[in-house]
């Protein structure tokens, strides 16, 4: 499927309410799952890839009705799941599986995980390796690195996890796990990473005990066995589907955005620090933001400042294409093994437009310089590689160079943001068009 995105004046004004935040509701189902009742969550994420984790929680046992404003989840809870009658098909969603392979081990029999072409190219061995550290049975295709993922549940035993790689995917697999485990469970990541588990365990009345090292790591304790209690709980907004815009209305003249009902805790905020260091003009509340558009700086991104926006940095490097001056952004190879290789994808997104972009194994260093509307009159025609973040980060820089943009391969758009177009009309000057055009029509 083709998007083709038309724009003279580049402009962006309005208000913004983001889609439901997919990682919050990731977790949120899975609580739901691991506690015995009803849970009932409000402005649940309409995205697919959280619709596959739904599907995932039925075939564990748990029933799930409703929808839109309020989605309710009945289950068995810790102690009542069921095996899977059929094997487990997460789609694209990453966060999903290897959260759901976390869960697995309290089910009991086997439980065998699946996913779409995509999927089952991403790497797996980062939350097999550190989840048989608590004597979890599992294998997977390709020497236990690749979906196909095959559980046998049972009784994992407490310990130790030291995580090389800091991974909010990974520590939640752990913690979820460890809810079963007679004992405790410490995990130790190298630096916070996105904190929704932990918020989570505590609304659902589960103690847990944080601290931090010397040298700056977060450590996390977890007692089983434990069952959560019921969540009645309302998603707040996705910033990660927020940042597509808030970068649109930093480099925009003139432009004036309110983002409204936006998560802005711990670790989900660090793109609004680099747009800061910018020199951008946006004013933080508890839950919303106010953007206006003015020039930017060249910035350098990296180390520990990576973790929190690593989702982020396709947009920041749109951003950083209307700067003045050269941005970096290294410490990033885990971009590499997204639903793309980001690094790639974000190289060859930008040199369609004329931006000078040098990639290097762990990220990428972009020539700033390009300014708003200076590409009206002209057309290209770029491929989103099924990604979505690329597509959605395609369409913002169309809507800022100006002319015609056509991107392929947006279909993927709807794992995370389904009304992106939607917004991106109501928000934006461009003319969006969805749809197949004729081959004479193309740039």
């Amino acid at each position: 499927m083709l998007a083709r995105i038309t724009a003279n004046e580049p402009a962006i004004s309005g208000v913004l309410v983001p889609p439901a935040d997919k990682s919050i509701s990731h977790r949120a189902l899975l609580f739901a799952l691991l506690a015995e009742g009803t849970s009932r969550l409000e402005h649940l994420s309409t995205a697919h890839d959280v619709g596959a984790t739904a599907r995932m929680i039925e075939l564990f046992g748990a029933s799930v009705t409703g929808g839109g404003a309020e989605t309710r989840i009945t289950s068995p809870g810790l102690w009542g799941l069921r095996e899977a009658a059929d094997v487990v098909d997460m789609e694209n969603s990453g966060t999903g599986v290897r959260l759901g392979i976390g869960v697995a081990t309290l089910v009991p029999g086997i439980t065998v995980f699946t996913g779409d072409t995509s999927l089952r190219q991403r790497p797996m061995a980062r939350v097999l390796g550190p989840l048989r550290q608590l004597e979890a049975s599992i294998w997977g295709r390709g020497g236990d690195a690749m979906l196909p993922v095959v559980v046998r549940g049972g009784k994992l035993k407490s310990g130790t996890v030291d995580l090389r790689i800091a991974s909010a995917q990974v520590k939640s697999a752990l913690l979820l796990a460890g809810l079963g485990i007679d004992g405790p469970v410490h995990v130790t990541e190298p630096v916070l990473t996105r904190p929704h588990t932990e918020e989570l365990l505590e609304l659902a009345g589960v103690a847990l005990e944080e601290s931090y090292t010397a040298d700056g790591a977060h450590r996390v304790t977890i007692r089983g066995p434990a069952q959560p209690s019921p969540l009645t709980y309302s998603i707040p907004g996705d910033p990660s589907a927020a940042a597509f815009f808030v970068v649109a209305a930093a480099v925009i003249p003139e432009a004036n955005l309110r983002v409204d009902g936006v998560y802005l805790g711990p670790t989900r905020s660090g793109f609004l620090d680099v747009l800061g260091t910018m020199g951008a003009a946006i004013e933080r509340g508890d839950s919303d933001l106010v953007v206006e558009g003015t020039r930017l700086s060249g910035t350098v991104v990296q180390g520990l400042a990576i973790p929190s926006l690593i989702d982020e940095i396709p947009i920041l490097c749109v951003g950083a294409a209307f700067a003045e001056g050269t941005s970096a952004f290294r410490d990033a190879g885990e971009l590499r093994v997204k639903e793309s290789d980001r690094i790639e994808a974000t190289a060859r997104l930008l040199e369609a437009f004329g931006v000078g972009v040098e990639t290097f194994d762990d990220g990428l260093v972009v020539h700033g310089g390009l300014r708003p509307g200076s590409l009206r009159g002209k057309r290209r025609c770029i491929s989103a590689r099924l990604d979505h973040r690329i597509a959605m980060a395609g369409a913002i820089l169309g809507l800022i160079a100006g002319g015609v943009t056509d991107i392929e391969g947006i279909e993927t758009v709807a794992t995370s943001y389904p009304g992106f177009f939607d917004d991106l009309r109501r928000l934006g000057s461009a003319t969006v068009e969805i749809g197949e055009f004729d081959e004479r029509d193309r740039p």
